[in-house]
């Protein structure tokens, strides 16, 4: 028994080292981190974004469609789906901004953005449309799209040390001593 309690500080003093590179690196964004960009009049466009979960887009495709379609193409039962898969922590940026909703575009494109807007939580969710047996309606280049059910819950993500970061000149004052006048 006094064998372990010899490891006890050792063990505690590893956990110390350990632990902090554990701590997430995103945070959710939330109205009041954007309140805080907005009052040091930071740009929103300039924000790095990330989303919380894996976003899934789905449509039905004709044959027709199937040459021109610019995501994965999958046949089930007798249909061409084309599937657009936003993996959880893709980079993204804000296209358009308003009071309560952001534009996020996580590939280059015309209208290839997902709008998050804010929730009861005061955090910026994925929204649709409509919304029908957790499918949600968007319109993502120009089409219709429905998010798989599991994309409702992506929220947006900024990387915790960037967020408070400004562009700002600092220095430390040197001091002044004293210096004797001489007496003539």
């Amino acid at each position: 028994m006094k064998r372990f309690f010899c490891f006890v500080p050792a063990i505690i003093l590893l956990l110390s080292f350990i632990l902090p590179g554990c701590s997430p690196k995103t945070i959710v964004f939330t109205q009041q981190i954007r309140q805080k960009i907005e009052h040091d009049s930071l740009n929103i466009n300039e924000v790095q974004f990330y989303n919380s979960h894996p976003i899934v887009l789905q449509r039905n495709l004709s044959y027709e469609e199937t040459k021109l379609a610019s995501g994965a193409i999958n046949f089930e039962n007798g249909k061409y789906i084309e599937i657009i898969h936003i993996k959880k922590g893709t980079p993204g940026i804000c296209e358009n901004a308003t009071h309560n909703s952001l534009d996020v575009a996580f590939e280059a494109g015309n209208n290839r953005n997902l709008k998050f807007v804010l929730n009861p939580q005061k955090n910026y969710q994925i929204s649709a449309l409509e919304w029908k047996d957790r499918f949600g309606k968007v319109t993502y280049d120009s089409l219709t799209y429905y998010l798989k059910p599991g994309s409702e819950k992506a929220l947006l993500k900024v990387k915790r040390d960037h967020i408070y970061k400004l562009d700002k000149k600092e220095r430390v004052a040197p001091g002044r001593k004293v210096t004797p006048t001489r007496d003539n």
